[in-house]
């Protein structure tokens, strides 16, 4: 089986894309998205078999609870939910791959809440000048400077949101359907990404977020279970592949990283069929304590 280093051509700095594998690496089996959810469903008092969990995704099962609080409830279930992390740190994995990709100067996409991975060095938060808003922050971003470029520049970027903004995390069904209505438009639109591709011009809606990472740069793709409730992420990747076969100079290589098991066996052919390349390692060591993470920088 091939290892990070194997894979990954040393003169690439791949954009990383991370999911909450990266938080439950080590032990933190309190770190998962299907136990928080579980914990909010406890004070509701809502009680479902497996069998019954098992016939609806994590999103649907979020916007079912959010329809069981009353009507006069203040405190919002984003925030309940981000409550329950707030005792979540950081770890020495986190911190060395940070520092791998500040050191190449190539920025990270997670779509995990918690700040833990800017935590681990002291990034700071730099909010967007223009159009900001706490539902969607998607052009603001955690660095140690402000940046210009955000495809070729160091920064973490939170896809589904943030804790401190608790209007900005994507949880639901509801949620992710938000979030595919407000990018397909940047994609679609007279300004939008389709356009820029086919005028050859570097300049969309989303230049200046996260988006453009994901749609223009190299991607290495780990601690992801993607299941099927990842309707945001599986439609971006998607149109990614539709914009390469659009301009084949916009094609990058993309990486999905995981560790074999039955589960992977079946993500593979989704992965392949859009032109990435799916990785199995022996271990989650082998993914967080790799030696790759200690390349000196070129």
């Amino acid at each position: 089986m091939p290892f990070l280093e194997d894979v990954l051509p040393t003169d690439l700095k791949p954009a990383l894309l991370i999911g909450n594998g990266i938080n439950r690496y080590g032990g933190s089996q309190n770190a998962s998205w299907e136990g928080l959810l579980k914990k909010l469903s406890n004070q509701q008092g809502l009680s479902l078999s497996d069998d019954e969990m098992k016939e609806m995704s994590n999103t649907e099962f979020f916007d079912i609870l959010d329809l069981g609080r009353p009507l006069e409830e203040k405190v919002s279930l984003q925030k309940a939910f981000c409550d329950l992390m707030t005792d979540w740190r950081h770890s020495s994995h986190h911190s060395k791959i940070v520092t791998w990709a500040k050191s190449k100067r190539t920025p990270i996409i997670t779509v995990n809440f918690d700040e833990n991975l800017s935590r681990s060095i002291d990034a700071k938060f730099i909010r967007s000048k223009e159009g900001f808003t706490d539902y969607y922050p998607w052009s603001s971003y955690f660095s140690d400077q402000a940046i210009d470029t955000p495809r070729n520049s160091f920064a973490i970027w939170h896809a589904h949101g943030m804790m401190r903004y608790r209007r900005s995390i994507r949880l639901g069904l509801t949620h992710y359907m938000g979030a595919v209505q407000r990018a397909r438009h940047w994609v679609y639109a007279g300004n939008g990404l389709r356009r820029s591709a086919k005028d050859h011009t570097s300049t969309w809606r989303g230049s200046d977020t996260w988006l453009d990472i994901l749609f223009h740069s190299p991607l290495l793709i780990f601690g992801f279970g993607f299941g099927k409730d990842e309707n945001f992420f599986r439609w971006l990747f998607l149109e990614r592949a539709r914009l390469q076969r659009l301009d084949e100079s916009f094609r990058q290589p993309a990486w999905f990283i995981d560790v074999e098991n039955a589960s992977s066996k079946h993500r593979r052919p989704f992965f392949e069929r859009l032109g990435m390349q799916f990785v199995t390692v022996p271990s989650y060591s082998d993914i967080y304590e790799a030696s790759f993470w200690s390349t000196p920088t070129p």
